[in-house]
């Protein structure tokens, strides 16, 4: 009997323990960065066996990735749009800074790109940043096609500093922050950058 029929014909996997270790995982990542997530301490904490957790992530690397897709994928930026606007664009991340935990994990991923580069670049594949930063930089676009920046804005240069500041807002304002707090904050710097909401 091959593996696919015994687990076919097997019982079918307990999505809460799946939901519990990734959970456990990604609270370890937060408060004490990649080196905290021990297969030993998620297991215990989640409810379940090593051997569990190994079935369902079989290396370190697979664990941390899968704990941080499990809560990227609820606050990722514009994924259910096809060419959002500056204003659609604006929500989506104000909705991602505005969620608690949401901050917490991009507060401690920001450090991962330097420290631990291999398994950054896992995680950029297992949660699309690039086609994120791709999405950002159509926005902008499509705004200066439309004349709501100068002719000789550089958009790159506006990308790079709007992205600076969301990473900013993350390490200065509290997490108990609004979606109406950061959605100021954010047209307020774009704004700063030469951004018009009334081409006229």
């Amino acid at each position: 009997m091959s593996n696919a029929t015994g687990a076919a014909q097997g019982r079918p996997r307990d999505t809460r323990r799946d939901a519990a270790i990734l959970d456990a995982a990604l609270e370890l990542l937060i408060d004490g960065g990649v080196e905290a997530v021990k297969v030993d301490v998620v297991a215990k904490r989640s409810g379940v066996s090593r051997g569990t957790v190994y079935r369902r992530h079989p290396t370190h690397s697979a664990l941390v990735v899968d704990a941080v897709a499990h809560c990227y994928r609820s606050i990722i930026l514009m994924e259910a749009l096809e060419e959002p606007t500056v204003d659609e664009m604006v929500e989506g991340i104000s909705l991602a800074l505005a969620e608690p935990r949401g901050r917490r994990l991009l507060r401690r991923l920001v450090s991962i790109p330097r420290d631990h580069p291999k398994l950054f670049a896992q995680l950029r594949g297992a949660v699309g940043t690039p086609d994120r930063e791709k999405t950002i930089r159509q926005v902008l676009a499509r705004a200066a096609a439309q004349h709501r920046f100068c002719a000789d804005t550089d958009l790159e240069m506006v990308q790079t500093l709007f992205s600076a500041a969301m990473v900013a807002h993350l390490f200065t304002e509290p997490d108990d922050v609004t979606v109406a707090d950061v959605r100021d904050h954010l047209f307020q710097v774009l704004r700063a950058l030469g951004y018009r909401k009334d081409t006229r």
